[in-house]
């Protein structure tokens, strides 16, 4: 294994292996990483450059919204077109070098065809759309969402940090790496969509890239994917930890209607349409669901690992998480907190309440939408069957019986109801999307993302896989590798606040930016000199 300065590896108490902490530097070319890693990106020269290229990126306002129409009918899309203009521009290695294939008008496959046509592809995914900047928080902006204002430390503006961030930065690795005549011997590929946050049903741009993807190569006939994520680096405990995310959560919303008879204000019953919504609310969030610590959850890992390496983890949590009967204790850390919670349940979101529409006329019609991120333990169905159980039991309390009979072809196989002649409670899933699959830890290719996250950002990182509790558009490339993992390629020491992703203030450092294109060049040179 050449490159490796060092090894150190990480086991649980059953001997079961954690992660390989390895440490990677391209041994090839090392031209390569005397002019780019060395000189060129530490200039204050291509410091400029870079913010300059996310400054203008973020001038284009790429806006995607809900229920958009399709390409070429609605006028929303068309200020793509001056984005990809901008990057045929700014890119010109890339654009001369590189097989560009257009989707959709808007969506890109750049590949970067290798010498070795026996080496599956490195596939790097980002997105050039962003979501709306609300004219209703214009003033709290320290700069206007789509100005790309640089003060010398961040460049901000909307979709600085999500997600132009990674396409400058993905397309500045390309772009530095040709300028030094790197040939890969393994194809390399950017798939760039347009829809991640937003569009029309179905989707234009990650879908049909995949499905393009699938065609080409086949299913799992990728080597690795990579996709954005949370910011790498993060101290905890006293530790540096570079975290990739290695699954995601499902996802599914569901509503509960309740129709009832209406009628005047003057006279009412007990209970109207949104008086029993009520009584189901406060069934939902009081029956919530369990929490559980598996091996399938990365959270296990990650907390596996820093246990083993963590230098100022609390010594009864260190004992907790390596003793396999205290799981109960490691689980009464991680409740309580609402954030480390949804890591190891399913979580519960009450979010929208629609009903009534006059003070003096009785509601016919209440409903509530409900989010669940759904744990990778569990499904979609978990969730419908949990609904059964916490609503059964007011149906009967109501007088109302079941319609959930699997043979009834009337029924929806989604909907559960329950009715009687004067009311009906209807629970109906919306956008589910399945837990995805969990990227192995064990295999080979996350010890090459490790050993250069470690090779960039230092040996005394620990790398640890973590769990997504959102959604990337990496659901629709599962079936392409089993390797694929979600990161934003640098340190959170650079902006001493949250990045402010999808809100007021959004803003990404220069610095960061740096670190991206180093990892990201760095790891294009890795992957290339590796072998299964």
């Amino acid at each position: 294994m050449g490159g490796i300065l060092s090894s150190l590896r990480a086991t649980s108490s059953n001997g079961d292996l954690i992660a390989e902490q390895s440490f990677f530097h391209p041994t090839k070319r090392q031209d390569i990483t005397k002019r780019n890693v060395l000189e060129r990106f530490e200039s204050a020269a291509f410091r400029d450059l870079i913010a300059e290229r996310l400054s203008i990126a973020v001038k284009i306002p790429t806006v995607t919204y809900d229920e958009m129409g399709r390409v070429g009918e609605d006028p929303r899309w068309d200020v793509f077109y001056e984005f990809s203009k901008y990057l045929k521009k700014t890119f010109p290695k890339v654009y001369e070098n590189l097989d560009i294939t257009t989707i959709n008008q808007h969506a890109f496959l750049y590949t970067w065809k290798g010498s070795d046509n026996s080496l599956k592809p490195l596939v790097f995914m980002a997105h050039s759309d962003v979501v709306p900047a609300s004219d209703s928080t214009s003033d709290r902006w320290t700069h206007p969402p789509f100005s790309g204002h640089y003060d010398g430390k961040f460049i901000w503006g909307r979709g600085s940090a999500d997600d132009k961030c990674n396409v400058i930065a993905k397309l500045s690795a390309f772009e530095a790496l040709l300028e030094v005549d790197f040939k890969p011997s393994r194809t390399v590929i950017l798939a760039l969509g347009f829809d991640e946050e937003g569009g029309a049903e179905g989707g234009y741009g990650a879908r049909c890239l995949a499905d393009r993807l699938l065609q080409v190569y086949g299913e799992n006939g990728v080597e690795m994917i990579l996709d954005e994520g949370n910011v790498a680096i993060r101290n905890q405990w006293g530790t540096s930890f570079a975290t990739p995310g290695s699954a995601e959560k499902g996802y599914v919303d569901i509503s509960v209607t309740i129709d009832v008879d209406g009628g005047h204000s003057s006279t009412p019953p007990d209970h109207t349409s949104i008086g029993y919504l009520a009584q189901v609310i406060q069934k939902i969030e009081e029956n919530q669901f369990p929490s559980r610590l598996t091996s399938k959850n990365p959270t296990k890992a990650f907390l596996q690992t820093a246990a083993h390496h963590a230098k100022t983890m609390d010594k009864n949590l260190r004992d907790a998480i390596l003793d396999p009967k205290s799981v109960d204790k490691v689980i009464v850390y991680l409740n309580s907190d609402f954030q480390t919670r949804a890591l190891v349940r399913t979580s519960t979101a009450v979010d929208v309440i629609e009903g009534g529409v006059k003070s003096n006329a009785l509601p016919e019609t209440a409903t509530v939408l409900v989010n669940h991120r759904i744990a990778v333990e569990e499904s979609v169905q978990t969730v419908k069957d949990h609904y059964s159980l916490i609503l059964t039991p007011l149906a009967k309390k109501w007088g109302l019986s079941s319609q959930n009979n699997p043979e009834n072809e009337k029924q929806s196989t989604d909907t559960l109801a329950w009715k009687s002649d004067k009311m009906k409670i209807s629970v109906t899933p919306h956008s589910s999307l399945e837990p995805s699959p969990v990227s192995d830890i064990k295999d080979e290719r996350f010890s090459w993302l490790a050993g250069t996250l470690r090779g960039v950002f230092g040996e005394d990182v620990v790398v640890a896989p973590i769990l997504g509790v959102g959604n990337t558009d990496t659901k629709f490339y599962w079936k392409l590798t089993p390797q694929i993992y979600r990161i934003n390629p640098y340190s959170e020491k650079w902006d001493p606040r949250e990045l402010m992703i999808h809100t007021v203030d959004e803003r990404m450092p220069i610095e960061g930016m740096l670190e991206s294109i180093k990892f990201y060049h760095e790891f294009i040179r890795v992957v290339d000199e590796r072998r299964l």
